[in-house]
């Protein structure tokens, strides 16, 4: 019987159930059959058990002031009598299960994330959004200047003239002062009043514009608000079509009516009725504004990865060439496939690469872009690294990869860990399908720190140009005197294996066009390069 994925989450289940003392006469059934049949889970359980004793006897040292047992009274303890009864002992067969798949101390999540501690508070430095463009803006307050980031919870006072904001979804809102717009997420805002005008593209349908009387849903389109200081709004459809929900005083909300192209209406607590001069105003909101932008040049590596033999892999700069390494008992023969255009670099579970990279391990803003094709079959210790490389000089790295904890979010969705931070998707990517991939980090920077190399980095993961909503997220707070670190790593950028590769797990799958850029990208640039396989010029964001 060889463990798959379902067999070794189920031994790691029992074993947990054991170790706690709560497992059931049919547990107990299904471990005595599991390890009758398999070699591999009986090692698995021999393993447990030897860990379990080393941590009771390490329990019981700790305990200086525990009495002595009264003479006579001492018993023998034995393992076929299934002795796991001490209930602080239950990551043991979970530390078990991170080593049997590969991972080393540094990347055991019930080991090193057992330490973390999630941050689950409001994120007031968590930027949601950035303006992208202004004219003839007056502010209500500090003035804000195109490029900066908007932050969960702000309030954007305009007085007078034309803002563009880009939430990190991708939907873009132009506010026309006076307008008041508070940013509660990168997928929702409220209009307290004002106008606004929204355009959305495919990868954001679901952004959402709310305000006392009615709350508007996009379902792929551009449309308009006009929201008053009395609560009454009006909501017209330019392109496309939208959900809206209406509330009346007492916050109660109606069934929901789907608005479409040309369409509009009023909102009000008294009840909805139609626009008045509607044609008109339609006709005012299709006008385009000219926007002053700030040019945010970004540098770029790419590798395509088009090479058809050979151990290297060439990069848009010279110098940065990946040079393939594998095991001795595998060949490069195989790392050369199909891509998604043209050639692309298929890592088999032994293949990695490295690319020197002067510079990688700064704390700055960085995005990485690449497609990636996971096998259906891809197995849990066949999910290392994608991409890895050092973060900082503290030992620390970044991994990204696939989510093969389930305790931490959907298995089998995007995962970046990066320092003390980290970030799962939602998204299953082992479906044997080409995805794009797009990974952007941000340093924070805090009140109370002089530099962005000290404080902690904000992740956004996008998976075919969507902002992928997290199902897991740790932020980073270590507890007191601890502090896990790998060994010293140089600069460079590892293809299918992690900075620190004592244990030597690989990456399993296929991967092709990688761009490496020296910016967090807008959601624009990364549908870009998606598309067109090419960075975006400030012209043609323009004429997005």
């Amino acid at each position: 019987m060889n463990l798959g994925d379902p067999e070794l989450l189920e031994l790691n289940a029992l074993c947990n159930a054991l170790v706690d003392g709560v497992i059931t006469d049919a547990d107990k059934a299904r471990l005595e059959e599991m390890l009758r049949a398999s070699e591999d889970a009986r090692r698995f359980y021999v393993r447990a058990l030897a860990l379990s004793s080393s941590l009771m006897q390490y329990a019981g040292e700790m305990q200086a002031e525990a009495p002595d047992l009264p003479a006579g009274k001492s018993r023998i303890v034995h393992s076929a009598a299934w002795i796991w009864s001490l209930g602080s002992l239950a990551a043991a067969a979970s530390i078990v299960l991170a080593f049997w798949l590969g991972w080393t101390k540094e990347r055991v999540p019930m080991i090193s994330e057992s330490i973390e501690i999630a941050d689950t508070s409001p994120e007031s430095d968590e930027s949601v959004a950035r303006l992208s463009g202004a004219k003839d803006c007056r502010w209500s307050g500090l003035a804000i200047q195109p490029g900066e980031e908007l932050h969960r919870g702000q309030q954007i006072k305009l007085e007078s003239g034309f803002a563009e904001i880009t939430f990190d979804c991708g939907a873009q809102v132009t506010l026309e002062g006076p307008a008041a717009l508070d940013l509660d997420s990168a997928w929702e805002a409220v209009l307290q009043r004002g106008t606004l005008k929204a355009i959305v593209p495919a990868e954001a349908v679901g952004f959402r514009v709310s305000n006392p009387s009615v709350n508007v849903v996009d379902l792929g389109t551009e449309f308009s608000m006009v929201a008053d200081e009395n609560g009454a709004t009006e909501v017209f459809v330019l392109k496309g079509a939208v959900e809206t929900t209406a509330r009346d005083a007492a916050g109660h909300e109606e069934r929901p009516v789907v608005l479409r192209e040309k369409q509009a209406r009023r909102f009000a607590h008294a009840g909805g009725s139609e626009v008045r001069d509607r044609e008109a105003k339609l006709e005012k909101f299709m006008r385009k504004v000219a926007f002053e932008r700030m040019a945010r040049p970004a540098n770029y590596v790419h590798w395509t990865f088009d090479e058809t033999s050979g151990d290297l892999a060439a990069a848009s700069i010279p110098g940065l060439e990946a040079k393939l390494q594998t095991s001795a008992d595998s060949t490069l023969a195989a790392a050369h496939a199909g891509g998604h255009l043209q050639g692309a670099l298929q890592l088999d579970g032994r293949l990695f690469a490295r690319a020197a990279f002067p510079g990688i391990r700064q704390r700055a803003a960085r995005t990485v872009a690449f497609w990636i094709n996971v096998p259906t079959d891809a197995s849990l210790p066949e999910a290392d690294a994608m991409l890895a490389w050092p973060l900082g000089n503290a030992g620390r790295s970044v991994r990204i990869g696939w989510n093969r904890n389930p305790t931490q979010g959907v298995l089998g969705a995007l995962r970046t860990d990066a320092g003390r931070n980290g970030l799962v998707g939602g998204t299953e990517l082992r479906d044997g399908h080409w995805h794009h991939l797009a990974i952007v980090l941000s340093p924070k920077v805090k009140a109370d720190r002089a530099e962005k190399s000290e404080g902690p980095l904000q992740l956004r993961q996008y998976v075919d140009g969507r902002l992928e909503t997290a199902s897991f997220k740790h932020t980073g707070k270590r507890a007191k005197g601890v502090e896990t670190q790998v060994a010293s790593a140089e600069d460079a950028l590892w293809i299918g294996r992690a900075v620190d590769d004592a244990s030597g797990a690989r990456f399993r799958g296929t991967l092709d066009e990688l761009f490496v850029a020296d910016a967090a990208l807008t959601p624009q640039e990364i549908r870009h390069l998606m598309r067109e396989n090419k960075p975006a010029t400030p012209e043609m964001l323009a004429a997005q």
